[in-house]
Formats: C-alpha cells, sequence, structure tokens
C-alpha cells in the first residue's frame, strides 16, 4: 500500500476529486492523455461505500485497460492506494435494490466526476464507462439518464444528464433528453431547433458549475 499525499484527492458536494497527476501515472498515461481517454469513455471510475464492519470505508477503482488502480479512504480520512486490482482489497459494500439503481447510482457518479474534470461524455462513451452488459446498453444509458433529470428537477437542481452528447447531434445530447425535459417543465421549444441549443448550453454551464466548479468556458472536451 501506499500512503497518498494530503492534497493528492479531495472530496466536494460528496464527489470524490482525485487529481490527474496522481492516477494517471499509475495507468501509464500522462495526465493530459488521461483526460482525453475519459473523453473517449476507456477509463473506468467505480466508488464503493463500505457497510457493517467497513462502514466509514470508500474504494475508489480506477481502470484504463488491462491496468487499475485503487484508492481506499479510510473512516479517519487517510487514504492508502495500489495498483493492484481491486479484487486484492475485500471491502464489502451494500448491493443496490435492482440494477437499475445500480446503473442510476453509477451514472450519477460518474457525471460528478466528469463535472468536476470539465469533461463531457457520449452515449457510448458511459455505456463503456460502466462496463454495462450487452443487450441494450445505449437504452439502459437513457433510461437511467432519465431517472437522473427527474431527481434533478425535484430538487431544483441543473440536469446532470446535460453531459452527455450523441456523436450524431453536433454536441447536443439526443432527442430523448429533451423530451424528458418537457415532460418535467423545464423545456417547450422544438428538440432540433435553436430553442434545444440555447437550453443545453444553459442546463451544461449549470451543471458544470454546480458539480464541477466551473463553466462552459472550461475545456469541457478534455
Amino acid at each position: 500500500m501506499t500512503v497518498l499525499a494530503a492534497d493528492a484527492s479531495s472530496i466536494t458536494d460528496g464527489a470524490i476529486v482525485i487529481a490527474a497527476e496522481t492516477v494517471a501515472p499509475r495507468l501509464g498515461l500522462k495526465p493530459e492523455a488521461l483526460q482525453a481517454e475519459m473523453q473517449r469513455g476507456q477509463v473506468c471510475c467505480l466508488v464503493e461505500t463500505g457497510v457493517d464492519e467497513d462502514e466509514g470505508r470508500t474504494r475508489v477503482t480506477v481502470r484504463y485497460h488491462a491496468r487499475s488502480w485503487t484508492l481506499i479512504i479510510e473512516p479517519d480520512g487517510k487514504e492508502r492506494a495500489t495498483t493492484w486490482s481491486a479484487s486484492a482489497i475485500p471491502l464489502k459494500t451494500r448491493a443496490t435494490s435492482s440494477d437499475r439503481d445500480r446503473v442510476a447510482e453509477q451514472l450519477r457518479t460518474s457525471l460528478q466526476n466528469m463535472a468536476a474534470a470539465g469533461l463531457t461524455i457520449t452515449y457510448g462513451g458511459l455505456a463503456r464507462l460502466l462496463e454495462l452488459p450487452p443487450p441494450n446498453t445505449i437504452h439502459q444509458i437513457t433510461v437511467a439518464l432519465e431517472r437522473l433529470m427527474e431527481e434533478d428537477a425535484q430538487v431544483g437542481r441543473p440536469f446532470i444528464a446535460a453531459l452527455v452528447l450523441s456523436k450524431a447531434r453536433g454536441g447536443l445530447p439526443a432527442v430523448g433528453f429533451f423530451d424528458c425535459a418537457r415532460r418535467l417543465g423545464r423545456f417547450a421549444g422544438d428538440p432540433n431547433g435553436v430553442e434545444a441549443r440555447s437550453f443545453h448550453a444553459t442546463e451544461l454551464n449549470a451543471a458544470l458549475k454546480f458539480w464541477g466548479g466551473c463553466d462552459a468556458s472550461c475545456d469541457a472536451a478534455g
């Protein structure tokens, strides 16, 4: 185990932020390459919270192809890290109530981490990031994204789903994003018109500020 420097990671609004300079070398990458690979959906990040005898522990596993790096945050705030597989560190965690719950929870955590890094991602990139099993991986993503939009609307937060873009729509989310926003009372325009682009820019800017502490002027593409 390696004890990390005190500034290697931080927790902001419940999201764990790890410095790229800390993670990248463990995965055989440079910091700027790490952000690019995250954007491509090639870097998978899983956050687990311990229960029972592991209450208070948090485990963060970052995987890039055959390499993985694991960070354990102890109840006292101390951190231990290893470049071995996560399975080398037993940690008892509570299973989610359903696969839909699990996908939505992992999706929100991943998007919060993306926002903290000032990044956006495609639907396909998210499916790879979460390692969703086929078939219908994109459908699983869209269902989970609509659930996150419903949760955000209930408490008046910006849509974190705005970080997810469609390759086929020139930097906009899929039409379903706008349809869901209309059902939730936030959007009333044409999902293929100029209103959609303006609405999305506003939501994306607000989401990056809310979860990541920056705005659309940040390098959202990594």
